[in-house]
């Protein structure tokens, strides 16, 4: 019966965010791909993921549903505006009028603009490097910058407390650390400030000598 109603479409909307949010809380990184325009939910659907990288050209990504009279309701006024802020954001969602890729990628709408045959390859270059870190630090990361980070300071770090506290007894983290600290103890000297043994870690997505589990 809903599906006969104007509910059906509050009911489709409330299924989106779920999926949207099921997105950001989970340890998986998704790196939206746009080698062509995005506009309303396409762009909203980027705006979800945790990076976006642009084909550069004649193309241009976000929110003209004010020009049709209504509102974005995909989740454009709010996840736009925790990328760019909440006066670019307004006036970018008031005027309709979206960015071109130099203009996303210069207010942090997207994180990286290639030439049209260059996206999924570095869309995947991303989503392999920081995928390569820990999964449930990512998600612990992921949940403390996009739940957390919308409260009160008060909230926001009860948030990181608790994911913290479930990732530092994690098995993963609970040997890592305890590398590092044999590490320590051995050198003399704590791995992360030695320059290559940081590069290692960027690249890894590990500090060296750390157990390749729960990834």
């Amino acid at each position: 019966m809903a599906r006969r109603t104007p509910l059906w479409g509050a009911v489709q909307l409330d299924r989106l965010h779920a999926t949207f949010l099921k997105m950001n809380a989970s340890g998986v990184i998704f790196v939206a791909a746009l080698n062509g325009s995005a506009l309303g939910l396409g762009a909203e659907f980027a705006w979800a993921c945790d990076l976006r990288v642009m084909a550069d050209g004649d193309f241009f990504i976000g929110q003209p549903e004010v020009l049709l009279g209504i509102n974005p309701g995909g989740g454009g006024t709010q996840r736009l505006t925790r990328l760019i802020g909440t006066h670019r954001s307004l006036v970018a969602i008031l005027e309709g009028k979206p960015f071109t890729p130099a203009q996303a990628l210069a207010n942090g709408a997207v994180d990286d603009v290639v030439a049209t045959g260059d996206v999924i390859t570095r869309a995947t270059e991303l989503a392999e490097y920081f995928g390569a870190r820990p999964r449930e630090a990512i998600a612990a990361v992921k949940r403390s910058v996009y739940f957390g980070g919308s409260m009160s300071l008060t909230e926001g770090l009860h948030v990181e407390r608790t994911e913290f506290l479930g990732t530092d007894q994690s098995e993963d983290g609970q040997q890592l650390m305890l590398d590092y600290l044999a590490t320590t103890d051995a050198t003399g000297e704590l791995p992360l400030y030695n320059p290559d043994t940081y590069k290692q870690a960027l690249e890894s997505g590990r500090v060296p000598g750390g157990s390749t589990n729960g990834r």
